[in-house]
């Protein structure tokens, strides 16, 4: 897949995270795609709305394609996010058979366990190919900004 339909499909999760944000969730969005580039599913974290800790938006996605495709037909597609997977997201996505990501923003410091994709990869059976930092910067300023906003609610 090149570059431009990369950045594509980044951009479609980044309006995914601001459904997410409209909802009073964390900015957190993720696109299913074929090879071509054309949009199979998309979904938001929904974590906070749903008062489920596990809502994050590619275990949703995944929750979708799930019933739809078996892990053979999952390997075919591409899943987008603005933000690299938790460890948790990561491991259910490879379980759930897929094989080709394309992150924007890098994984977050403060997660918890700090399990990055490139750890994850470090120990993961399956070949996977994977696309960090697409869209980066403006992925990373999405998220921050949410951040900024949600801390001073808070205060």
């Amino acid at each position: 897949m090149d570059l431009e339909t990369k950045e594509t499909l980044v951009a479609l999760a980044i309006k995914e995270a601001q459904c997410a944000t409209m909802e009073g969730n964390y900015p957190f969005g993720a696109v299913m795609a074929d090879a071509q580039g054309n949009v199979i599913a998309s979904a938001h974290n929904t974590q906070k709305s749903e008062h489920d800790p596990t809502a994050h938006a590619e275990i949703n996605l995944i929750r979708k394609l799930a019933k739809q495709y078996s892990p053979d037909e999952l390997a075919d597609f591409y899943l987008a996010s603005n933000a690299e997977s938790c460890s948790m997201c990561m491991s259910a996505a490879i379980k759930a058979g897929i094989v080709h990501y394309i992150f924007g923003a890098p994984s977050e410091p403060h997660m918890e366990p700090y399990l990055t994709v490139s750890d994850i990869l470090n120990y993961c059976q399956a070949k996977l190919d994977v696309s960090f930092g697409v869209l980066a910067e403006e992925c990373r300023r999405q998220i921050a900004q949410v951040r900024d906003e949600q801390s001073d609610l808070a205060q």
